[in-house]
């Protein structure tokens, strides 16, 4: 049985989008099967953060040496990642991920810490930003009237203005 999901912040209307039963339930789902062992490897933390400030070591645990030793391998990188000659990090937002898919780079990784201040609205818009350019539908006009949108849709818009335009 899945844990219910109570989202104690403001809802927004990209909220409502990223918050959606589906994935109320998925967290929940994985809140109930990996919620024990996450809690067991958070106290482990806790204990080891404190061995260490006591004067321990480093080292690998011995625990972690069958794993170590092991015969095995990860899974191939996805042929949409095998060239990252060019990978641009920034902030989840509209303009951001437009410009920097837009720019020839190879990767874009959305950055939720270091380069965006992590509030609550900042991340839900973040991510509504994020499911929109999953989609092909990621539009920004800024305050100052300029639009802004992803390399398809731009395209689309110009045939689009070219077709309507007096001839």
């Amino acid at each position: 049985m899945p844990h219910a999901i109570d989202i104690t912040g403001p809802i927004s209307a990209d909220g409502k989008r990223v918050f959606t039963a589906e994935a109320l339930r998925f967290v929940g789902e994985l809140e109930a099967k990996f919620g024990p062992v996450r809690t067991s490897l958070l106290e482990r933390r806790q204990k080891r953060d404190a061995e260490i400030a006591a004067g321990g070591s480093y080292g690998l645990l011995a625990e972690t040496e069958a794993v170590r030793r092991g015969d095995w391998k990860v899974a191939a990188t996805p042929a949409d990642l095998q060239r990252r000659h060019v990978e641009i990090t920034g902030p989840a937002e509209r303009k951001m991920v437009i410009n920097a898919l837009g720019c020839g780079a190879d990767v874009f990784m959305a950055d939720f810490e270091d380069s965006l201040s992590p509030t609550w609205d900042n991340i839900v818009t973040g991510q509504a930003a994020l499911i929109d350019a999953v989609r092909r539908t990621l539009t920004y006009t800024s305050p100052e009237g300029k639009h802004y949108a992803l390399a398809e849709q731009a395209r689309d818009a110009d045939r689009a203005a070219a077709r309507l335009a007096p001839r």
